[in-house]
């Protein structure tokens, strides 16, 4: 066929085209018509098709297919399907359907967090990464999620494969790094480290120079094996509490604290945590591990020190019966270790000399105790005779209605109120009547210690001799008191006189009734001997009633004016008629 033929025939067909097309159909659908019949075919499953959200299109499966791959190539790679609905303008649940068998035919598509992602997108985010990574040095897995918003184990799957292909450096699962950035990190640790003559804070290293917090602890480690750099890291492994103490600066310490150890004979822990020793306590048991030490709370002290120490206060309490640990003790010492080491010198004293703790901070020799209690042993004896010659003392004392002084100074009663009633007036008037009976109050006692010590005391101190003498050396006098008016060591004064105005009587001692009792109870056994004698009946009972009257009357009489006198109760002798007592 030549070619103008066959233009020919193209021009014939054009013709017979254009006649057709402006020929009018004498049928014809409506559009209303077009779309019942497609949705019938549709629900007779004789055609497949996915019509628009607003209802004036219908697409096929293969169309839809190539228009969300189109969108995709247009969006790089990446894009989200809820966006895909808008552009697309089909029914979400169609876009997802459809995306999900694309993807899962298609090794090259993924899904994430809704949104298809190619594996060229994954290339080209690598790309990115590696010129990220050329500029910085490092870059984080962490920092990545920030930028792509993509979760970081899809960012691991990406990364993984591409390291020494797209991406130039090494990966180790949370930063990527380059060669030259290790070798600078490296090399910047280790020049600060040698240069370094105090403890640093691995947290001031990488703020001040710009460190890789992430890799700092793997250099240093690799930095310590190849000997680069002599010290020790202290604390945990973590940024914020880590410590590099170089060897240069252990060693000037270490000289330091045997040092002043050696001088002093002993370490303060405060001052051992302000050089940077975190825990002085294992830090000195390692460093002293020879010396003979006592360890305290907050301190640790030399015993030989200790031995020295209690000498001198030996030597105190010999001569001032009194010593102050406080004074002689580091003043830097913490009041709990210097009252633990009170407590120390107090045991190791006991076999030169007795003492007792006071104040927690003060020893106190026991000779020095007894010499002050034996000080006021005449005071009292004085001031006995003088209280047991008052009338209202002494029968204050027999019915035990006390009343002693306390180092408050308000009266406490030290025994219950006698119950018995006395037929006696001046028992009754006695009765519930509190005496006060103090020998010594705290103010009198704080004077003699003042004199007795010829020094300013501390309150302290001060106090804790008060409470230790002040109770007992009232409670002495009182018993003082109790033993004399049992023994019957009591002169009322002649100015306690009777009611009838005439003196009282004198004071009957047990001794002198023992005496009559004695004397009378023999002379009636004698008599008694001799009313057997008689034959007659009736004469020996009349002089056995004699006899009653008599020396066994007596016997009476003398006990009844014994307990009379106790009870402070006027009694003479007519009040002693035997014919009223026996008849």
């Amino acid at each position: 066929m030549s070619s103008s033929t066959s233009w020919e025939e193209i021009k014939k067909l054009a013709a017979d085209f254009q006649r057709v097309q402006l020929v009018e159909s004498s049928y014809k659908l409506s559009e209303r018509n077009c779309i019942e019949i497609i949705n019938k075919l549709i629900g007779l499953d004789l055609i497949n098709l996915y019509h628009s959200t607003d209802g004036k299109e219908f697409i096929t499966q293969k169309h839809l297919e190539k228009e969300i791959y189109d969108e995709i190539f247009v969006h790089d790679g990446r894009i989200n399907i809820v966006e895909l609905q808008s552009l697309l303008n089909i029914d979400i649940s169609y876009i997802e359907a459809k995306a999900s068998e694309i993807i899962k035919d298609d090794p090259n598509l993924t899904l994430i967090l809704g949104q298809i992602i190619s594996k060229d997108y994954m290339n080209k985010i690598s790309e990115e990464i590696n010129e990220l990574l050329k500029e910085k040095g490092s870059v984080s897995v962490a920092e990545l999620t920030n930028i792509y918003s993509l979760p970081g184990d899809f960012l691991y799957q990406v990364i993984k494969p591409r390291v020494g292909e797209i991406i130039k450096g090494n990966f180790d699962g949370n930063i990527i790094f380059t060669h030259n950035y290790i070798n600078h990190q490296k090399a910047l640790l280790s020049g600060v480290l040698e240069a370094s003559i105090r403890p640093i804070r691995f947290s001031q290293l990488i703020k001040e120079n710009n460190l890789d917090q992430s890799m700092i602890f793997e250099i240093f480690d690799e930095l310590i094996v190849a000997k680069q750099i002599n010290g020790k890291l202290f604390g945990s492994r973590q940024v914020a509490s880590a410590v590099f103490v170089p060897e240069f600066f252990t060693k000037a310490q270490d000289q330091y604290i045997q040092a002043f150890f050696k001088q002093n004979g002993y370490i303060d822990f405060s001052t051992l945590k302000k050089i940077g020793i975190t825990e002085p306590d294992n830090y000195v048991k390692s460093l002293l591990a020879t010396e003979d030490i006592q360890f305290l709370s907050s301190s640790c002290i030399s015993n030989f020190f200790i031995e020295q120490l209690g000498q001198e206060i030996e030597e105190q309490l010999n001569k001032n019966g009194i010593s102050e640990t406080m004074q002689i003790l580091p003043s830097n010492l913490s009041e709990k270790d210097v009252a633990s080491l009170t407590a120390t010198f107090c045991q190791k004293l006991k076999q030169n000399i007795d003492c007792v703790i006071m104040a927690e901070t003060y020893l106190v020799s026991r000779n020095f105790i007894k010499d002050f209690q034996n000080k006021f042993q005449d005071q009292m004896e004085s001031k006995s005779k003088e209280d047991l010659t008052k009338k209202n003392i002494v029968l204050a004392i027999k019915s035990e209605t006390l009343i002693v002084g306390s180092l408050d100074g308000k009266p406490v009663i030290s025994s219950k109120s006698s119950k018995s009633k006395s037929k006696s007036k001046s028992v009754q008037e006695s009765d519930h009547v509190n005496i006060e009976i103090v020998f010594i109050d705290k103010n009198n006692l704080i004077n003699q210690l003042k004199l007795l010590v010829n020094e300013d005391i501390n309150d302290d101190l001060m106090d804790s001799l008060v409470e230790y003498f002040l109770k007992p050396l009232n409670s002495q006098y009182l018993d003082l008191l109790k033993s004399k008016v049992e023994k019957g060591l009591v002169t009322i004064s002649e100015t306690d006189q009777s009611a009838d105005g005439k003196p009282a009587p004198k004071k009957l001692t047990i001794k002198e009734v023992q005496e009559k009792v004695k004397f009378f109870l023999i002379q009636g056994k004698i008599f008694d001997k001799a009313l057997k004698l008689f034959s007659n009946q009736k004469v020996q009972d009349q002089l056995n009633k004699h006899l009653l009257k008599t020396s066994c009357s007596e016997i009476t009489n003398e006990m009844l004016k014994l307990i009379a006198n106790e009870q402070m109760i006027q009694i003479t002798d007519q009040n002693l008629n035997s014919d009223v007592v026996f008849i």
